[in-house]
């Protein structure tokens, strides 16, 4: 693709770099070269590793010692830049700013936003008097949409939603007047609902100001949403850079198609037939074909759940309590699988916990084959461990970093037959390896050793291997890329048939849910908004928050 160079604010040409170790130098970008014209956002898409933060980073100066520069050059508005390792932020002289994914690490939740703001402004615009400065202020939190502005002006970040803190963080990274702005996956923290109210809110400001931004993000929504131009990165190279409209309708890499492919589509569209029949319609259907109705293996009913509130002073300590669920209640159907969507404090993860018996409800009942359970006390006993496991969000945190992969899966398969013999243990565990689709050598590793992918295949063997009637899966696959996301969803899809495994599957994503459940619920502020066969509830359902989450999504990857 050609540019008018004249017009680029930010030229990168083969820009490499190094990361200088103990053991040696490590290369980590390798004659990387974009540009960046004025009113322009450039989105840089790749996974885990990609180096696409690196490059971010490096074109704000926020590379740190270990860094090395070893080839190549970044030149904004024809001068290249030369970064002062003491004072990054006065080199920059505000003209270029940076937006990261974490808003509540971005504020300072010891200063007012306002403070925040006025301290930023004046770094960058000296002579203005306190009243310019805090008018500007006010000006610049309008323009990025919050509301009465100059009343809460001096209010703290924690007074503030998640999404009203990054539209903040936002506010900060305007008030130097930038050209460019560095956006670091801006909204991969966000809701859905809120996502796509930063992404307009970006999209706003560049055409309105003519700032240009770089946005670095894993998100091929995102991507198909605002960007300009995309840049596919992958190991630390250029795979393919095109306008986005070429990117997503006819990516020439190999690896650009794989992505988009990866992508779950939602459907709205009426019947599916033969290859385009969701796998959730198909294993429902095959289900009911037998001669007796299909029971409910798990009935929770009118589950309620309150937090008490720390921290308030005496006498309310006593009383003050959030209400995470009310009144909720689902049915699992044997061998099928659940879904459960909502956004954050929605309360999907609290119910799944005390499905799982890892939290105690307030009120209501759960019972498994007709069994009732006590939900009002702890309920991980061993009526429900042989019965019921849970796969959680991070395989990461999910796995003892000291205990090799083998002992991992030992625990597991012998905390529901303590009889077993070493021997027969062992062969179950290297069988079940065997069809998670891992090798058998990976038993001796420890989970540093595997990649994301690997360690949530292990904690689905784990699971497996107490052989459980049910799973509940708290968003398995949202910590990971989007390649490896399909990956373990085909798993899922293979251990359920094959196992007639019965699941509750938590997750924010539309997509996954409808491809994945036989019906679905959706939860807002710990109550059943609505909730519908996968087939019709997002493609018919007259719910306006269903609406607002369908709307929510990339229109390029709905069908």
């Amino acid at each position: 693709m050609t540019e008018d160079m004249s017009t680029n604010v930010l030229e990168i040409s083969n820009l490499s770099l190094q990361y200088l170790t103990t053991s040696g130098p490590v290369p980590i970008l390798h004659n990387v070269s974009t540009s960046l014209s004025k009113g322009q956002i450039l989105g840089i898409i790749g996974e885990s590793g990609a180096g696409k933060s690196t490059l971010g980073n490096a074109v704000i100066g926020l590379m740190g010692s270990r860094f090395k520069q070893t080839s190549g050059s970044i030149r904004f508005s024809g001068q290249e830049l030369k970064w002062t390792k003491t004072n990054p932020e006065r080199a920059r002289g505000g003209r270029i700013s940076a937006i990261f994914q974490d808003h509540t690490a971005s504020l300072d939740p010891l200063m007012s936003i306002g403070a925040q703001l006025d301290e930023t402004i004046r770094l960058y615009h000296s002579g203005l008097s306190r009243r310019e400065i805090r008018e500007r202020g006010i000006d610049i939190l309008e323009r990025v949409g919050i509301p009465q502005a100059e009343r809460r002006y001096d209010d703290y970040p924690h007074q503030f939603s998640g999404g009203q803190r990054q539209r903040i963080v936002i506010a900060i990274a305007l008030a130097g007047s930038p050209e460019i702005i560095i956006a670091d996956e801006p909204t991969s923290a966000l809701d859905a609902t809120v996502q796509k109210q930063i992404l307009l809110l970006l999209r706003k400001l560049v055409d309105e100001t003519g700032v240009s931004i770089m946005l670095v993000t894993h998100d091929m929504g995102v991507i198909a949403e605002i960007a300009d131009k995309v840049l596919v990165m992958r190991h630390g190279k250029v795979v393919e850079q095109n306008s986005t409209r070429a990117i997503l309708d006819a990516p020439q890499n190999e690896y650009t198609r794989r992505l988009l492919a990866a992508v779950p589509r939602l459907r709205l569209s009426g019947g599916h037939s033969g290859s385009d029949m969701s796998w959730s319609t198909n294993i429902s259907d095959r289900r009911e074909a037998g001669t007796n109705p299909v029971a409910d293996i798990l009935v929770a009913s009118n589950i309620s759940k309150s937090f008490r509130l720390a921290g308030l002073p005496w006498p309310f300590s006593r009383t003050a309590s959030q209400k995470a669920l009310d009144q909720v209640s689902i049915r699992l159907q044997r061998g099928s699988v659940t879904g459960i969507v909502g956004e954050s404090g929605s309360g999907k993860t609290t119910m799944g916990r005390i499905i799982a018996g890892l939290e105690t409800a307030s009120d209501g009942e759960i019972a498994i084959d007709g069994a009732k359970f006590d939900v009002s006390k702890n309920g991980r006993t061993s009526r429900i461990l042989g019965r019921v496991q849970m796969i959680f969000q991070d395989p990461s945190v999910s796995l003892n970093p000291r205990m090799a992969i083998g002992d991992t899966l030992e625990e597991a398969a012998r905390s529901t037959n303590r009889l077993a013999d070493r021997r027969t243990t062992g062969s179950e565990i290297g069988k079940m390896m065997d069809r998670i689709g891992l090798d058998r050598n990976f038993l001796s590793r420890y989970p540093h050793q595997l990649s994301g992918g690997q360690k949530q295949r292990i904690c689905i063997a784990r699971a497996l291997l107490a052989r459980p009637e049910i799973i509940v899966a708290d968003e398995p696959t949202s910590a990971l890329d989007v390649s490896v996301q399909a990956e373990i969803v085909e798993l899922l899809k293979e251990r359920i048939l094959e196992d007639n495994i019965s699941m509750i599957f938590i997750s924010h994503d539309l997509a996954v849910v409808q491809d994945l459940c036989s019906h679905i619920y959706i939860l807002r502020n710990g109550r059943v908004e609505d909730c519908g066969p996968s087939a019709t509830v997002f493609a018919q359902s007259q719910n306006a928050y269903t609406r607002s989450l369908v709307g929510a999504r990339s229109r390029r990857f709905i069908q």
